[in-house]
């Protein structure tokens, strides 16, 4: 069953730390708005940015639909963009994604 937030259990006797999935397409709208080749595809629903988060059991995983600039490589575009997101989560919140799809859905002409 998606679950709303991922949990941690850090190395102290403070207590728990949970995360909200919007935290996760935060940091991947966020990251996505620094490429100069990609254009994220917006949702319908309010602050849904069109990334789509779905947490299962601690298991982490991002389905972005984004637009490539006609002229650029699409591989190389999708390859970069794909490890900026995973470094990006992993940074700011010590939690690797397991899955992060990146959905070409169009071009920018």
């Amino acid at each position: 069953m998606a679950q709303e937030y991922i949990t941690f259990e850090p190395q102290n006797e403070y207590g728990s730390v949970r995360l909200n999935k919007t935290v996760f397409s935060s940091i991947a709208v966020n990251t996505i708005e620094e490429e100069e080749n990609v254009q994220l595809v917006e949702g319908n629903r309010p602050f849904k940015g069109g990334v789509t988060t779905v947490i299962e059991e601690n298991h982490l995983r991002l389905t972005i639909p984004v637009k490539v600039h006609y002229k650029a490589n699409v591989t190389d575009v999708c390859a970069k963009l794909q490890n900026k997101i995973f470094e990006s989560i992993s940074y700011m919140t010590e939690f690797k994604p397991d899955s992060i799809e990146i959905q070409v859905v169009g071009f920018i002409f």
